[in-house]
């Protein structure tokens, strides 16, 4: 190989391998499922306006339960960035968060960072969480 051709490949090998460097694996673990049946919608969300939209998670996944109480999902190559989650067990098929009359949800739900807001719904702000290029994991209690 020419020097000329390592001054073009090395600039390329570099960024390739910043870039893989840059990604993780998270595990996630959903708790409280209280054996309930249904599926587990997880979301990752880059962004407030997206937040808790489920069509418009950056990273998602729908993971089925059957009387289980609890579930350790894998997310693997996550790019560095900033996230929050929202999950919630569809237990009745509809692929939607079920609300009451009042808006109070009547599936269960939780967020990254453990945010239980009692009388609204979780901010992305107070959900978000730095991906660094590290492996982690994180604990979300369904309530």
């Amino acid at each position: 190989m020419t020097r000329k051709s390592y001054l073009i490949f090395l600039p390329a090998f570099l960024l390739i391998s910043i870039g893989a460097a840059a990604q993780a694996t998270y595990k996630i673990k959903l708790t409280n499922l209280e054996n309930k049946k249904g599926d587990v919608y997880i979301g990752w969300y880059t962004n407030s306006s997206d937040f808790m939209k489920p069509k418009k998670a950056t990273i998602a996944k729908i993971v089925p339960v059957n009387g289980i109480g609890q579930v350790i999902v894998s997310f693997d190559r996550v790019p560095a960035g900033k996230y929050a989650i929202s999950a919630f067990l569809d237990e009745n098929g509809d692929k939607d968060l079920n609300l009451s009359f009042f808006g109070k949800p009547t599936e269960k739900y939780g967020f990254s960072n453990e945010i239980r807001p009692t009388m609204r719904p979780a901010f992305f702000s107070e959900a978000a969480f730095d991906v660094n290029g590290k492996d982690g994991e994180m604990t979300i209690e369904l309530k």
